[in-house]
């Protein structure tokens, strides 16, 4: 007695299909798993067995093999439950071979029958979908969230025993007991929209410079710092930093929702991610945490603020191992994850938003409050690596906002105004990079810059002076170039000019040279 299901798993953020065999023969009673299975793969035996006998199917005295194919991925972090429990039932008789073919299994089983969900479910549903594979099966948990996948067909039960029967009946029996799932894409954005409740802009007062850092950053998705004293607002900017990017396109939330689902926080109130994801980690976090890792590698906080923002407040704070391991990602927006069971890849595409303070007491330049020492300010502005700094494209001071912009009460700004800017700016770039692979301006590659950035003689001399005078490297010449870009994005202009640069140039000057200029200050 031979059968033939066909599931699922994840390696990585990567998805495959995985043909699950079962052979039942004549010897000494055993359940043998092969295929490059772990340890806690083959528990999956165990379950199956007393689930299925508390059903009242008996497995008689036989020899079991099962083997999941490909062989050379290891299976490890994965359930199989549920297919092996198909594959068993066909063999004994129970569901009939043709009613499996072209459907995909997926979900875990508890003692008594039941299916839970299990992680990772829109990732490969999608590879079913590339894969022309007809019918997903999976938990009732798990069914909106395979729902998302257009074209293909997601029926979700919540117990073994209605699976068979729903497997064993004709069609218009099987429309009684489990109908197919349905889900709106567009109604989940449309709901989204009108729950958002993020922090407006319209409830800052002052900090105009910082203002004007934030909207450039979102129009080209541009990493950036702000240093200032405690209680200047910085991190209250930094989470309204979502309420004026634009919104996520279809395929944006799909790669974003697809990290979560293999993280296992997809739920099936919210089946999609429709808004961009807002990370704040506090600074203990390891590097582990933060690029993603351990036995089974998961995606870190990096992986999960992809297309989002990753806020990075105390910055100095933060280990300096975990500063150094955002090097590449800044760079390449990707994590590599390398371990002896392979490498796995997860995207890293995140607006790094940075706060501190400009001293360890966080009131320098101010010396009726500041009580460091210059050794000790420079020491703390030295925490930060300097090839991080490097990667930065603007950085700006956030003064302490005087006592009379808090007492007017006048409203400033709104979020949905800055907003509109931005969303002007993002469709210049949508049609500037239109059949390539970027999305926004901080994304081109020193090729890119060639081709985009183009500059008359009078903004070449002046880029050349400056780059002489700061002593600037390549990575922020071309970061200079990209920013003046949105600049000149942001004001509709398709040509860059001076203005541009200049103004560009002044978020470019380093953490260090702003604790030369306090320095001579003081």
């Amino acid at each position: 007695m031979f059968s033939t299901v066909l599931s699922g798993a994840t390696h990585g953020l990567q998805s495959y299909l995985m043909s699950v065999e079962t052979d039942i023969s004549d010897g000494l009673p055993s359940l043998s798993m092969v295929g490059f299975v772990s340890a806690t793969v083959r528990e999956a035996g165990e379950r199956v067995r007393v689930a299925l006998k508390n059903m009242g199917i008996r497995i008689p005295p036989s020899r079991i093999t099962v083997n999941f194919s490909p062989a050379d991925i290891p299976k490890t972090g994965i359930v199989i439950d549920l297919p092996v429990a198909i594959g068993i039932l066909v063999c004994l008789g129970v569901v009939p071979q043709e009613e499996v073919e072209q459907t995909l299994f997926l979900g875990e089983l508890s003692l008594d029958g039941r299916i839970l969900p299990v992680r990772g479910v829109l990732p490969i549903v999608q590879e079913a979908k590339r894969r022309g594979i007809g019918l997903c099966i999976l938990p009732k948990d798990n069914a909106r969230e395979g729902a998302v996948t257009r074209g293909i067909r997601v029926v979700g039960f919540s117990h073994l025993r209605q699976l068979v029967d729903y497997l064993n009946a004709d069609e218009q029996e099987r429309e009684e007991i489990s109908a197919d799932e349905q889900l709106d894409v567009n109604a989940l954005f449309a709901k989204s929209s009108e729950e958002e409740k993020e922090t407006d802009f319209s409830d800052v007062h002052g900090q105009s410079g910082v203002k004007r850092v934030l909207e450039i950053a979102a129009s080209g998705f541009h990493n950036c710092m702000m240093i200032g004293p405690p209680g200047s607002g910085k991190s209250m900017m930094a989470r309204c930093i979502p309420s004026i990017l634009p919104p996520l396109t279809l395929s944006e939330s799909l790669e974003v929702s697809a990290i979560y689902s293999i993280c296992g926080e997809i739920s099936s109130d919210h089946p999609l991610i429709t808004r961009r994801p807002f990370l704040s980690p506090h600074h203990s976090i390891t590097p582990q945490a933060m690029t993603g890792g351990g036995t089974h590698p998961m995606p870190g906080i990096l992986s999960k603020a992809h297309r989002g923002v990753l806020f990075m407040d105390e910055f100095p704070e933060f280990n300096k191992d975990v500063l150094n391991a955002l090097r590449q990602p800044m760079e390449e927006h990707r994590i590599v994850v390398s371990r002896a069971s392979g490498s796995y890849a997860y995207p890293a595409r995140t607006l790094l938003a940075a706060a501190m303070n400009p001293c360890p007491c966080g009131h320098y330049p101010d010396r009726k409050k500041c009580t460091c020492t210059e050794p000790e300010i420079r020491r703390y502005m030295h925490r930060i690596p300097g090839p991080i700094v490097d990667r930065i494209d603007l950085c700006v001071d956030a003064p302490k906002v005087p006592v009379g912009d808090l007492m007017t009460g006048r409203k400033t700004e709104t979020s949905a105004e800055i907003r509109e800017s931005v969303m002007r700016a993002r469709e210049r770039q949508k049609a500037r990079f239109e059949g390539t692979s970027f999305s926004f301006n901080a994304d081109m590659d020193a090729r890119a810059v060639e081709k985009f950035c183009i500059l008359e003689r009078r903004e070449q001399l002046f880029v050349r002076e400056i780059f002489d005078k700061m002593g600037l490297s390549a990575r922020a010449y071309h970061k200079i170039l990209k920013v003046a870009r949105t600049i000149a994005d942001l004001s509709g202009r398709d040509r860059i000019t001076e203005d541009d640069l200049a103004e560009a140039v002044s978020y470019r000057m380093s953490i260090r040279e702003k604790t030369e200029e306090l320095t001579l200050h003081a």
